[in-house]
């Protein structure tokens, strides 16, 4: 984990990646990463599971989540992941994120994120 870079937070625009696999450090569920930019916590519902799992992290940090398959849509809420699909015999993974880039966001930006997502209410509809 790098400790130096700027640290995820309100409204910042965070840009990462996403690889999924079946055990800690594996990716063998994903082809290749998977690439996620969105304003942090403007859910209609408060923060993600997700994005609580984001919350002390800094740009640069490298970690792994463990996720329940059933679980997959209210961990991600309003977030929309369209390349992240898990087959049906998978009941658990491990997605491992890469914090690419933490940034400001400017207004329009925050503006449009807040109200993608509340069209999605408690889950993503895939704007």
């Amino acid at each position: 984990m790098c400790k130096n870079g700027p640290a995820v937070a309100p409204l910042k625009k965070i840009r990462l990646v996403l690889e999924a696999g079946t055990g800690p450090g594996k990716t063998d569920l994903t082809a290749e990463p998977i690439p996620l930019e969105f304003v942090f916590g403007v859910g209609a519902q408060g923060l993600s599971s997700f994005e609580f799992a984001l919350s002390d992290k800094k740009e640069g940090d490298v970690f792994s989540i463990p996720v329940k398959r059933e679980e997959q849509a209210d961990f991600f809420q309003h977030l929309f992941v369209p390349a992240l699909t898990m087959p049906q015999s998978t009941g658990a993974f491990y997605l491992k994120v890469e914090i690419l880039k933490v940034s400001e966001s400017n207004p329009k930006e925050v503006i449009k994120a807040m109200a993608e997502a509340a069209a999605c209410d408690d889950h993503c509809c895939g704007h």
